[in-house]
């Protein structure tokens, strides 16, 4: 099962969601945007260098490893996981851990200046891959560690879930802050 939207559909669902997201740094002072509500709860900093590293590092850079057909293998499918989140054009609304590989990943917040500029360049990034993700067969797919197998259409379309699921945690965190 693959996505139903286009990746021009997607790319505007992104477009809306990242925008949003640089129009809301506005909204936060320094303090706020720094603020760790508890030890184990991401600053409003920290939750936008984890979406910026995802979108660059792990997203963008494997839709492109598909186009390119490396690191990854011709077929494969995406497990339940996959499926469910495709099917709903969405992750499921709970929070996720994630898990701790064997270096730790220090999450240290940029300046929201830098948000601004950085989250521009990733929607001229994926603005981008419109037009080889629609013109790719879909066979050659890079593993994601949650779903599976995923081709260059199915990454694509993850970058804006991940993006959107995200808006969840920017309300909880903000409602902490103000």
């Amino acid at each position: 099962m693959t996505s139903q939207q286009t990746p021009s559909e997607i790319y505007l669902s992104l477009e809306t969601t990242l925008n949003s997201y640089i129009v809301s740094l506005d909204k936060y002072t320094d303090v706020q945007f720094l603020h760790k509500p508890a030890e184990d709860v991401w600053s409003l900093g920290q939750m936008y260098e984890h979406i910026l590293m995802t979108s660059n590092f792990f997203f963008l850079a494997n839709t492109v490893r598909c186009l390119e057909q490396r690191k990854g293998q011709i077929g494969g499918e995406h497990n339940a996981y996959g499926d469910n989140a495709f099917k709903h054009n969405g992750f499921p609304p709970i929070k996720v851990k994630v898990p701790e590989g064997p270096v730790k990943i220090e999450l240290i917040p940029k300046t929201k200046d830098e948000y601004r500029v950085q989250l521009k360049k990733v929607l001229s990034d994926a603005k981008a891959l419109i037009e080889p993700v629609t013109h790719d067969a879909g066979e050659y797919k890079c593993y994601h560690p949650v779903f599976a197998w995923l081709n260059a259409h199915e990454w694509f379309h993850n970058l804006d879930m991940h993006s959107r699921h995200h808006l969840r945690q920017q309300k909880e965190l903000e409602s902490l802050v103000f």
